[in-house]
């Protein structure tokens, strides 16, 4: 087979986490929710997505505040969770291009008892002050920003940062904030008493993609048979990363067969850039569980435990891996997991 067989002249889909693809199953539902929040209402300032590694939180995110960008009213400003969130928003506010005519002639004074002294914003070194002024500047302006931030940690910068930022909703001040975050990140940030406003986020938890939207992508870019790209779809079982994986080494191969040789190479990827540092992550009785699992023919509660060779822990550590996002529940209490051919991986890495 000839490339230029293909719908697309280069390969357009993606190894990389959080790079867009030309080839993508668009969260238009979820976007759309976003969007209408931010843009037409005005009641709703902030949201978190939330799901495992490679849904494609990052993704949504930079497609919102990249549609958001193109409005003259709005500021977009991506933030760093490592570092140190204030100084750096107050950095970007006062350096951003778009905002200069109104921020050129601000000055900061602070009134003493016998002196009044005056800082010129680029030698401010009060950050949080710095950047109130600025948004209460912008704000006068009919300026909103949106503040972006990719993968939060329940550290102390983002705590402060979480602090300051209920501080100047509370002003009545229009700051609108993005944010992306693994689900047990989200869950310690949300459980923590000292961001207890963060609890009421609304959350987007990205679910796996329609598996017949992937099929008729594949169909199209490849042009191949139903049957082998709904075989494609279930092979990815909705899994963004894996949609991207499996495109990308399809494209590469040349091929329109998926023979045994291409799927332990599409394991092999998967394996190597994903699923061991899912595997990694997991405590001692977590991969208990997930072995207990994986050799079980139904996943059913009775298969689990026989396995198990302890009842006890069925219950605590089903809820915990549901929570991770690895596991789901299905009807007639069956589980399932999340991720495309992990129990492959699963009984093959319980023998080392």
């Amino acid at each position: 087979m000839k490339e230029d067989d293909y719908m697309y002249d280069k390969n357009p889909f993606t190894l990389m986490y959080g790079i867009p693809a030309l080839s993508v199953i668009s969260r238009d539902e979820q976007m759309n929710t976003i969007l209408k929040s931010f843009l037409y209402n005005d009641y709703m300032y902030m949201y978190l997505i939330t799901g495992i590694r490679g849904t494609g939180k990052t993704v949504l995110l930079r497609n919102v505040s990249e549609i958001i960008s193109k409005n003259d009213d709005w500021l977009c400003i991506d933030i760093n969770p490592q570092g140190k969130i204030i100084e750096s928003l107050s950095n970007r506010l006062s350096d951003h291009s778009s905002m200069k005519k109104i921020l050129d002639k601000w000055k900061l004074t602070i009134k003493l008892p016998y002196a009044d002294l005056e800082k010129e914003k680029n030698e401010i070194t009060d950050f949080e002050l710095n950047s109130e002024k600025i948004l209460e500047k912008l704000s006068k302006n009919n300026k909103k920003v949106l503040i972006t931030i990719d993968e939060v940690n329940n550290t102390d910068e983002f705590k402060k940062f979480v602090n300051f930022y209920q501080s100047m909703i509370g002003k009545g001040i229009k700051l609108y904030l993005l944010m992306t975050g693994l689900i047990e990140n989200v869950n310690s940030i949300i459980n923590d008493k000292s961001m207890t406003f963060l609890s009421r986020a609304p959350k987007i938890e990205l679910e796996p993609l329609s598996l017949p939207n992937i099929a008729l992508e594949y169909k199209n870019i490849f042009s191949i048979s139903d049957e082998t790209s709904i075989k494609m779809a279930k092979l990815t079982n909705g899994y963004a990363f894996a949609y991207q994986v499996l495109g990308y080494l399809f494209y590469e191969d040349n091929t329109k067969i998926l023979d045994e040789s291409f799927i332990n190479k599409y394991d092999s990827y998967l394996w190597k850039n994903g699923y061991n540092k899912f595997w990694s992550d997991l405590t001692k009785k977590e991969k208990e569980f997930v072995i207990a699992m994986a050799m079980s023919n139904n996943y059913t509660k009775e298969e689990i435990i026989k396995n198990l060779k302890n009842e006890s822990t069925y219950s605590q550590y089903r809820r915990r891996l549901i929570e991770k996002g690895l596991i789901a529940m299905n009807a007639y209490n069956s589980l399932s997991f999340v991720l495309p051919r992990f129990k492959e991986y699963i009984l093959f890495v319980k023998e080392f």
